[in-house]
C-alpha cells in the first residue's frame, strides 16, 4: 500500500449547525495544524440541505480559509450517510476521515487514525467505550448494536462507530457499491482487509440538539439489518412452520374430543382471538417482506443517493455538479 503525499481529507456532514460549526472548524484546524509535520489536510464541509443559516456559516469559513476549506451543497436533505458519500466523491486525500460537526467525537484522535493508516490499516475506527448521553439513548444504542452483531455483522464493534478514517481505495470501493439505503458501517467493514480500533470517550453535545432523531436511528437499524441479515426471512419461515404444526395439533385435539367425549367446540371468543393473532402475524410477515421488496425496488430504480447542487473547493480539488 502506497501512502504517497500523506494527505488527509476530513469530511464533515453539516445539518442545522449554524450555532457551532464555525467554532468547531476552528477547533479542528488548531488540532490538525499542530500535526502539520505529519500530514497535509483539507476540510470538506457538506451542507445536507440545512434549513437554518449553516450554509452562510460555511461560506464565511470558505472565505476565511479558501485553500483549506471546501463546501459541497446538496440539493436537499439526503441524510448523514449520503452527505458523507458526497464528501468521499470530491475528497482528494490518500486517507479520508469523517467526523460529526458537533465534535462529540474528539478530533485529537485524527492524528492517531493517520498513524494507524500509515502502518497499513485500510480502515481505522473510533470505538466508543463510554459516552455522555441520556440513559435511554445509551440503552437503545446497545440493543441496536447487540442485534446487529448477533444477527447481521459479527465484526461490528459492540458500541458501533461513526468516527473513522479509510484508505482512498476503501472509499472508492464504497462509492462503487452505489448502494441505496446504505449501512455505512457495514460497507466500511466489508470493503476493508485490515481494520484498526481506537477506543475513546464520546463527549456531550455542547450546543443545540442532534439531528439524528429516533426515527432516523430506527431507519438506519432497519437498513443495516435488512442489508446484512436474512434472519427476518428465516424467522418468517420458522413461524409459518410452527403455525402449521400448531394447527395440526389443534385439529387432532378437536377431533379427539369430539370422537371420545362428544365435546362440541363452541368457543366464539377463542375464534376471535385466533383471528386477531393470525391476522396480526400475517401483517407482520407482509411488513418484513415489504421492507426487503422495497429496498430491492429502490435499488433497481438506481436513483442518485445524493445530488450536489454546487461546490466551492480549493483549486487542487476537482469540481463536481452531481453524482451520475
Amino acid at each position: 500500500m502506497i501512502h504517497a503525499g500523506r494527505k488527509l481529507s476530513l469530511v464533515i456532514p453539516v445539518y442545522r449547525d449554524e450555532l457551532l460549526i464555525e467554532q468547531n472548524v476552528e477547533t479542528l484546524k488548531r488540532v490538525l495544524d499542530s500535526h502539520a509535520d505529519q500530514f497535509h489536510y483539507e476540510i470538506i464541509l457538506v451542507n445536507d440541505g440545512s434549513p437554518d443559516g449553516s450554509l452562510q456559516a460555511l461560506g464565511r469559513l470558505r472565505q476565511k480559509y479558501p485553500d483549506l476549506i471546501g463546501i459541497v451543497n446538496l440539493v436537499r436533505n439526503f441524510g448523514q450517510v449520503p452527505a458523507i458519500l458526497a464528501g468521499f466523491e470530491v475528497a482528494p486525500g490518500d486517507c479520508i476521515s469523517a467526523i460529526s460537526s458537533d465534535l462529540q467525537d474528539p478530533p485529537e484522535l485524527i492524528p492517531q487514525f493517520v498513524s494507524e493508516w500509515e502502518r497499513g490499516a485500510d480502515a481505522v475506527i473510533g470505538v466508543r467505550q463510554t459516552r455522555d448521553d441520556p440513559m435511554a439513548k445509551i440503552l437503545s444504542s446497545r440493543l441496536f448494536y447487540w442485534a446487529m452483531r448477533k444477527f447481521a455483522l459479527p465484526t461490528l464493534p459492540k458500541t458501533g462507530f461513526d468516527f473513522f478514517a479509510v484508505d482512498r481505495q476503501v472509499a472508492e470501493r464504497i462509492l462503487a457499491h452505489k448502494e441505496r439505503n446504505a449501512f455505512l458501517q457495514g460497507l466500511i467493514l466489508h470493503s476493508s482487509a485490515r481494520v484498526a480500533h481506537i477506543p475513546y470517550h464520546r463527549r456531550p453535545r455542547a450546543i443545540g440538539e442532534s439531528g439524528w432523531t429516533t426515527l432516523k436511528r430506527i431507519k438506519y437499524f432497519v437498513d443495516g439489518f435488512v442489508g446484512y441479515s436474512f434472519v427476518p426471512i428465516r424467522m418468517i419461515s420458522a413461524l409459518g412452520m410452527l403455525m402449521f404444526v400448531f394447527g395440526i395439533i389443534m385439529s387432532v385435539a378437536f377431533i379427539f374430543q369430539r370422537v371420545v367425549y362428544g365435546t362440541q367446540s363452541l368457543g366464539w371468543s377463542s375464534i376471535m382471538v385466533s383471528m386477531f393473532l393470525l391476522h396480526g402475524i400475517e401483517m407482520l410477515i407482509l411488513g418484513v417482506l415489504g421492507e426487503y421488496l422495497w429496498r430491492a425496488l429502490d435499488q433497481i430504480r438506481d436513483r442518485p443517493v445524493y445530488l450536489i447542487q454546487w461546490s466551492e473547493l480549493p483549486q487542487h480539488i476537482r469540481s463536481v455538479s452531481s453524482r451520475p
